[in-house]
């Protein structure tokens, strides 16, 4: 079965439509700040946002905020393990399912995948703990990582536009600047394939032809598309990203290609022929849609002002732009996260 991330939203919707629940007065909970009375299902109040009194009646009906975080927010990773998560039944899917607001056979298509998955991102630990409470309840094994673990707060890592090899050693040139880091191949611990692409939707309006609501004069989309490459170092804890578009490939020597493609394939090649003891993962095409529920795509609006399109006549611009690169490094991080943690314990 083929996985679609655009149905992903609306599977949710159509599965868990019709099971709103519906409490008496009671039943509510008063918030101690502000007086109101809030659900039961919920961890904060609906009013003011301070925490709700949790008691026997409310304890099995909390259910965590499943909102997303900004960029800049230290959030908390509910990460689904491969390991553990056996004898699962239809009714334990189902209600993780309903957990985190997304479509059974969504999660179950999660569930096939059989690696390290993020299931949600919360703000507090509180709502990571009461995941991480429920799932283990229903038999998953689940772990809680929060962002700080991941370094993510460093945001992309270092851009590399030249390489340099000896037979034991690898220097890496950042772009922008002549600095240059030497380590040794077998410092490499992990590489992490990817691709960044960027949707850029640029829209004009204008006045309707009898001064009413304004009206799409113009609409442009551009799309981007680019492989890239995360090397990360064991023992430094460095971590470096190549992109194919903007890469020196004359490392290559007599293999350099013309064809940008060839040279990023051959490239990595070379780098994992050198990085012998390092791990290699190339899947984040294949997994992104199911990363996109828990880390969704970055999107952002600009706006672009006013032009005139002839006198008298005024155009608003502006451009919605959506892309990848924070789910890419944050996928990348968490690989980065068990592999040295697996290693640390010998496995």
């Amino acid at each position: 079965m083929e996985f679609d991330e655009d149905k992903i939203v609306a599977s949710s919707f159509d599965e868990l439509r019709g099971e709103t629940q519906r409490f008496s007065t009671q039943e509510m909970v008063v918030c101690p700040r502000c007086a109101r009375r809030s659900p039961p299902t919920r961890m904060k109040c609906l009013y003011c946002g301070a925490a709700l009194p949790e008691t026997e009646a409310t304890k099995a009906l909390r259910r965590p905020a499943l909102k997303t975080l900004e960029e800049w927010e230290q959030g908390f990773n509910v990460v689904l393990l491969p390991d553990g998560s056996a004898a699962i039944s239809d009714t334990a899917s189902h209600e993780a399912s309903a957990l985190l607001r997304l479509g059974k056979n969504a999660f179950e298509e999660m569930l096939k995948v059989n690696v390290p998955l993020p299931l949600a991102r919360v703000a507090t630990e509180d709502e990571a703990q009461l995941l991480e409470k429920r799932f283990g309840e229903l038999n998953f094994a689940v772990e809680i990582i929060p962002d700080v673990a991941l370094v993510t707060e460093t945001k992309v890592p270092k851009r590399v536009r030249q390489l340099q090899w000896t037979d034991d050693e690898i220097t890496f040139t950042t772009k922008g600047s002549d600095e240059s880091q030497r380590i040794r191949s077998k410092d490499i611990m992990l590489l992490v394939l990817g691709r960044l692409r960027k949707l850029r939707i640029e829209v004009e309006e204008g006045r309707g032809r009898r001064g009413g609501d304004k009206e799409v004069v113009e609409s442009r989309e551009m799309f981007e598309d680019e492989s890239v490459l995360d090397v990360h170092a064991s023992a430094t804890g460095l971590r470096w990203r190549i992109a194919a578009e903007n890469f020196d490939f004359s490392c290559l020597g007599e293999r350099k290609n013309l064809l940008v493609a060839q040279n990023f394939r051959t490239l990595t090649d070379e780098l994992r022929g050198r990085a012998i003891t390092a791990r290699f993962c190339d899947d984040y095409t294949r997994l992104r849609p199911f990363l996109a529920h828990a880390w969704p795509l970055t999107e952002r609006t600009e706006a672009g002002g006013l032009r005139r399109s002839r006198p008298g006549r005024f155009h608003t611009e502006a451009a919605t732009i959506m892309n990848n690169e924070a789910q890419f490094t944050r996928y990348s991080c968490l690989l980065h996260h068990l592999e040295l943690r697996r290693r640390v314990k010998g496995e």
